[in-house]
């Protein structure tokens, strides 16, 4: 058997090919559901043995344009929820089409590791993004960030911040261009700023991991700070409420609220606070914007440093980063390739950059991953141009009231009340079937409830989390089973309690 790359996933259910079959005697396919097949019309034969060919699903490399190749490698990972496919790639790759083949097996390596990454986090954090989601609603209901706030600084320059090793030697040029400029900041680089005797006009913090006592400093705090729906609801407390602005996130629950009359707000949290602190500084007009720390790549003397010297490790502690890790690389700024620990990060913004003709775009950089669309200007040849000082003028005249109907606010969040009264009325019953009957009784319960469009739009990535789980056959024994049960009951509290206390205080400020 001749093959190039084999990755054999135990239990799967569908396998990726690509390539022919010709040098594979042996090769059976019994037992798979579903194969995709990427392969030319000339290696066609022999076909697959193993498995009837209508579970075959060729893909003839010849006619499938590369914009297609992602959609149909991404809907055949979705055949099975719980388990990725195999793959497997032949070395019958037939030399006329050897550009082809080799896009699609950086396509498969590339998709099938985004999905990974996608399930493996629902898996690990959908419970703790709606817990907070749902923390978070009231004052998401009532402080979301403004629409009119769009366009409010045109024309002043911008200095966004991010966390890269390469803010250690930024830092103080943005320090003697802060008065002139709107200051940009993600949230692992508040103290660094502070260090430096800069406070941040806007500091931007939207990940579920990211607490507020990790994050701000002790003196020059941020004058405004924009957090998620996910972001723990303890910033609720760290920071006053006229300073505190929500962004609407990729989450189901946020779309289901805005069908209720609490709309999604004009910007959304992106994949980074970096990358959403860009998109903010975009939508209140700033030119130009020069970017800070954006290097999304190890430190190229110390690998085992992706931040700044003034993050707090423990921001870090659990993102499964490993400094001996044979890291992807991509294009820098100073050397042909670095490599990048956010791989999808660095892809969509450097993609999304790369169509903007405007604002203008400086990367202040000595090292770090290249990012078209930008300007790059070393640190040492860093000079801001005179510019009268406009900013403060500007960010005193900002609209500190969002915009909120009292009456769709009560209707949305009265309806998760009702809702988590439901699911919490049902839950002693739930456990005593689970009990009695096993999680094979317990999973047809929970797929009615989440199956509900409400429901499970209200428990939005809770019910993605444990959706995949629902699909027969049913797996995981009774102690997985009532762990499941406890988070949704722990949720459905929530809903109860957010959706009341915000019905009672609706009239308040």
């Amino acid at each position: 058997m001749s093959l190039l790359i084999e990755k054999i996933v135990p239990g799967a259910t569908t396998c990726l090919l690509v390539g022919g079959l010709r040098e594979t005697a042996g090769l059976n396919f019994a037992g798979y559901h579903a194969l995709l097949w990427w392969v030319d019309a000339e290696s066609r034969i022999p076909a697959p043995a193993g498995i009837p060919f209508e579970r075959i699903q060729i893909a003839p490399i010849e006619t499938i344009t590369p914009d297609q190749t992602e959609t149909i490698i991404d809907e055949f990972i979705r055949r099975d929820p719980k388990r990725m496919p195999s793959v497997l790639v032949t070395r019958s790759l037939n030399a006329d089409h050897a550009k082809i083949y080799r896009h699609i097996i950086d396509e498969v390596h590339d998709r099938l590791e985004s999905a990974h990454r996608a399930r493996l986090t629902r898996q690990l954090d959908g419970f703790v993004w709606q817990k907070h989601i749902l923390g978070n609603v009231a004052a998401y209901a009532r402080r979301r960030l403004p629409a009119s706030w769009a366009g409010t600084l045109r024309g002043v320059p911008a200095l966004v911040c991010g966390a890269g090793p390469s803010l250690d030697v930024s830092g103080p040029k943005l320090a003697a261009a802060a008065e002139r400029a709107v200051i940009f900041s993600a949230d692992s680089a508040l103290r660094a700023l502070a260090r430096h005797g800069v406070a941040a006009d806007f500091a931007i913090s939207i990940d579920a991991a990211k607490v507020p006592e990790k994050c701000l400093p002790n003196h020059h705090g941020p004058r405004r700070v924009i957090v998620s729906s996910v972001s723990p609801s303890s910033w609720l407390s760290a920071v006053s409420s006229d300073l505190l602005f929500f962004l609407s996130g990729r989450q189901v629950t946020d779309d289901w609220l805005a069908t209720l009359g609490i709309p999604r707000t004009t910007i959304a949290a992106i994949e980074s606070c970096g990358s959403t602190a860009i998109e903010l500084a975009t939508f209140l007009g700033c030119d130009p914007i020069y970017l800070f720390g954006l290097d999304l790549a190890v430190d190229p003397v110390n690998p085992a440093r992706r931040h700044q010297q003034d993050a707090d490790p423990a921001l870090y502690a659990n993102s499964n980063y490993d400094p001996t890790a044979n890291l992807p690389r991509v294009p820098g700024n100073y050397a042909e390739t670095v490599p990048c620990f956010a791989l999808g990060d660095w892809r969509e913004l450097d993609a999304r950059l790369a169509t903007r003709a405007a604002p203008r775009m400086f990367n202040v950089n000595d090292r770090g991953a290249r990012l078209r669309g930008t300007t790059l200007v070393h640190p040492d040849e860093f000079t801001f141009p005179p510019a009268p000082t406009l900013k403060n003028d500007r960010l005193r005249a900002l609209p500190f009231e969002t915009e909120m109907s009292p009456q769709a606010a009560t209707t949305a969040l009265s309806r998760l009340n009702a809702i988590g009264d439901r699911c919490t009325k049902g839950i002693p019953e739930m456990r005593r079937i689970l009990k009695r009957n096993g999680p094979a009784r317990l999973a047809p319960l929970f797929r009615s409830l989440l199956l509900d469009p409400d429901c499970g739009r209200a428990l939005g990535a809770f019910s993605l989390k444990i959706m995949p789980h629902l699909v027969p056959p049913i797996e995981g024994d009774v102690a997985f089973w009532e762990s499941l049960l406890n988070e949704f009951a722990e949720l459905s509290a929530l809903a109860q309690k957010a959706g009341g206390v915000f019905v009672g205080t609706i009239g308040q400020k």
